[in-house]
């Protein structure tokens, strides 16, 4: 017997050991995975990387107006003011990003050609525009307040009096200030340079015949307008990397956890049969009491020893009216005979009693009950058909009696049909043990009739199982 509580205490150090508990604390997940590292991300910005969202944003029209001065070749009689003459430019175009852009401007009016005769012309060219001040502007995400843009084009222009409608090629700067959110007032001076035969007179292989333009007018943004600057993405990547396998890990802990949780509780289990067999589960109780799923009456048989005692030393009084009837061996009221049977008194009766009277010896380990639905022999919960294989491995393999006494409860139904429906749940019991390869003549039957031993009286609507040596 030492030997065998020494070894039940090596295996309840082993299970507890391998719970990974250490002074009340389990293991904390790894260092690397700490919770600071969780924590909300500033967002921060791709640098020199600006979007406009797609097409739909900062285009613009404008419509200025001015003076245009024809510079040709032959240079001609008269001075540049002398040949100065109106014009009126329109362009519309978009800026790509803060620092390019591109537009097609068109001008026109009159200019005078060498001879001083006012002549009408129109141009029509594709400027690419390059904006210096953005990179004086930082991060804004508006567009800049002051502006001065280069730009260099190519296009046609046409004299309408000669027919003519040679190459140019166009380049200038423009100069702008934002008044509103897409109002802007700008000047453009430039020069438009093409063939020299474009006023009728001069070299047409040649480059040479110049107008020269100023103007001054306004600029209206269409669609969206400023930039956005992406975020960038590697952070967020990052520490969505970082959680998958932070989850992941936990994962694992939880499925290892419960795996030792089970093992450990079936070790628990089997420890606890043990001691069933060796009569020591009231004094080494090692299953918790919070994992018990339902709370029944629990016969610790204190006070009884006391009659035990009596009985063994043959003190009893022999009261049977107060304490239990005689026996039978054979009862009317449509019970089957050949089962032992009490009729409990006040409905109470004794478990020992009973065992001294059948076996005339203690049952060893913790006595079983099976609770049973009301008027019926079918079992309250077929997970107790776990307790009927147990039993029948335990009865097996170590050789024991066993008797099954069966109980009706006494505020239900009356006391002939208790009396027989408590006979019939101890053969139940018989059967089901038999069926599991125990030996019909292992198992004896007793009924006890209507009883209310137990509170709640649904507790008394049951079969108690004990284990004998032989």
């Amino acid at each position: 017997m030492k030997g065998l509580f020494l070894a039940l205490l090596s295996c309840c150090a082993s299970v507890v050991h391998a719970t990974g508990i250490h002074d009340g604390h389990e293991d904390e997940p790894d260092d690397v995975f700490s919770e600071q590292q969780v924590v909300p991300l500033t967002p921060t910005y791709l640098n020199g990387v600006i979007v406009d969202g797609a097409w739909n944003g900062n285009w613009f029209v404008s419509l200025r107006g001015g003076l245009s001065a024809f510079v040709g070749s032959p240079v001609g009689c008269g001075d540049l003011f002398d040949r100065a003459s109106g014009l009126v430019n329109m362009s519309f175009g978009k800026w790509f990003t803060p620092y390019v852009g591109g537009r097609i401007a068109c001008q026109g009016f009159k200019f005078k050609d060498c001879e001083l005769r006012s002549r009408t012309f129109q141009s029509v060219h594709a400027d690419f525009l390059y904006n210096v001040s953005a990179h004086y502007c930082g991060d804004n995400d508006e567009l800049p307040r002051w502006n001065v843009s280069p730009y260099l084009g190519c296009g046609i222009i046409h004299n309408a009096h000669h027919g003519k409608k040679p190459f140019a090629v166009s380049c200038g700067v423009i100069a702008g200030y934002r008044v509103s959110k897409r109002l802007h007032v700008n000047a453009e001076l430039g020069v438009t340079t093409t063939l020299r035969d474009f006023d009728g007179k001069g070299n047409g292989g040649k480059f040479g015949d110049n107008l020269l333009q100023a103007s001054a007018g306004l600029s209206y943004s269409l669609g969206k307008v400023g930039w956005k600057r992406p975020v960038d993405a590697m952070p967020y990547i990052y520490q969505n990397d970082f959680l998958v396998n932070y989850v992941n890990l936990l994962r694992e802990q939880n499925i290892n956890l419960k795996r030792q949780h089970n093992t450990d509780e079936e070790a628990l289990r089997e420890m606890k049969k043990i001691l069933e067999i060796e009569g020591l589960l009231g004094k080494y109780d090692i299953m918790p009491h919070s994992t018990q799923a339902k709370t029944y009456p629990k016969n610790d048989y204190s006070g009884l020893n006391s009659l035990r005692a009596r009985l063994r030393n043959r003190d009893w009084n022999g009261d049977v009216e107060n304490y239990m009837p005689v026996l039978a061996d054979d009862y009317s009221n449509g019970a089957d005979s050949g089962h032992n049977a009490v009729y409990a008194n006040n409905g109470q009766y004794d478990l020992e009693s009973i065992a001294h009277t059948v076996y005339g010896k203690d049952y060893i380990g913790a006595p079983i009950f099976f609770f049973y639905e009301p008027n019926s022999t079918n079992l309250m919960e077929k997970a107790q058909m776990i307790n009927i294989d147990k039993i029948a491995q335990v009865v097996t393999r170590y050789n024991l009696n066993v008797l099954a006494v069966g109980a009706a409860d006494s505020q239900t139904g009356s006391e002939g049909k208790n009396r027989t429906l408590s006979i019939q749940r101890a053969g139940v019991i018989k059967s089901l043990l038999v069926s599991k390869g125990v030996g019909a003549d292992a198992v004896k039957e007793y009924a006890v009739g209507g009883v209310n031993a137990y509170t709640p009286f649904t507790a008394n609507r049951q079969a108690c199982v004990m284990l004998f040596n032989k």
